[in-house]
């Protein structure tokens, strides 16, 4: 598809589906293939790679459960290399549920590298 079907589908103004072009901030896959065509890739956009850097994290609320967490970090770390996701930060950690202190899911949502969490 064209960039500018492709801008008018989304609802965006073709001058400025070319202004991200240039600037290398389109949402999407593109590639110039002549001097005034610019193709755009929408099938590449739904790949697993385009999500970027994955993060996982799981909570038990006690120490008592720690074979649950390394499950749940178990399942988390299977589904995410079944479906070929690039993991960049795994973070596990018991806490209570009485507060909001999670200083790893803090650490996890700092990250610049990760741009996806699942959670379980």
């Amino acid at each position: 598809m064209n960039l500018t079907e492709w801008a008018r589908a989304q609802g965006v103004s073709p001058h400025t589906a070319y202004r991200w072009f240039k600037n290398g901030t389109l949402p999407v896959p593109a590639e110039r293939v002549g001097p005034r065509t610019i193709l755009v890739n929408i099938d590449a956009a739904t790949r697993p790679e385009t999500i970027g850097g994955l993060g996982l994290y799981a909570r038990v609320s006690s120490h008592d459960q720690k074979s649950d967490l390394e499950r749940q970090v178990a399942r988390l770390s299977e589904w995410a290399a079944q479906a070929g996701h690039r993991v960049v930060r795994v973070e596990a950690e018991i806490a209570s549920g009485m507060n909001g202190a999670r200083s790893k899911a803090k650490r996890l949502l700092a990250d610049p590298a990760v741009t996806t969490v699942v959670v379980e």
